[in-house]
């Protein structure tokens, strides 16, 4: 692989975006590295179709809803981005679907690397929880690095 210049680190607002964070900031022992990070919001608007259902859509509070909850994840990812060292305005958030909206951001700004987390789950669950790292993985316009995050199991109380 070719010296780094720029970077994308994609996150979510989970606890395992600090994994990913961790993973992607050892590249960059240095800080020379031009990092960005991006988080997507996927569109609640997505659920509604058809013809009326789309007039029904932009007038309903949904939007708002979503900016609501561009604006937390936005928080979110910017206080956990600061605690590994970077600035709150290297922090980008997208509407739309995770995989192409971090692809878009990578080919537009030109990086050399994404690096994003996966629950390295294999069957029908990587299907489900991995379906963002693989449509970032197989069609990425640069390299893209995976950083395996824990698989949390919730044990009930007894």
């Amino acid at each position: 692989m070719a010296r780094l210049r720029k970077v994308l680190i994609a996150l979510d607002a989970t606890d395992e975006a600090d994994e990913v964070l961790e993973g992607a900031v050892g590249l960059n022992p240095r800080g020379s590295v031009d990092i960005q990070v991006i988080t997507v919001v996927p569109p609640i608007m997505g659920g509604v179709s058809g013809m009326d259902g789309a007039s029904f859509a932009a007038s309903w509070p949904l939007r708002d809803m979503e900016e609501t909850i561009a604006q937390e994840m936005t928080k979110n990812i910017r206080e956990r981005a600061a605690a590994f060292g970077i600035e709150p305005n290297r922090v980008v958030t997208r509407v739309g679907r995770p995989a192409v909206e971090i692809r878009a951001q990578a080919e537009s700004r030109g990086v050399d690397l994404i690096v994003i987390g996966s629950h390295g789950r294999h069957g029908l669950s990587g299907v489900l929880l991995g379906s963002t790292a693989n449509g970032v993985v197989h069609n990425a316009p640069c390299d893209v690095l995976t950083v395996r995050v824990r698989n949390v199991e919730v044990t009930p109380d007894p």
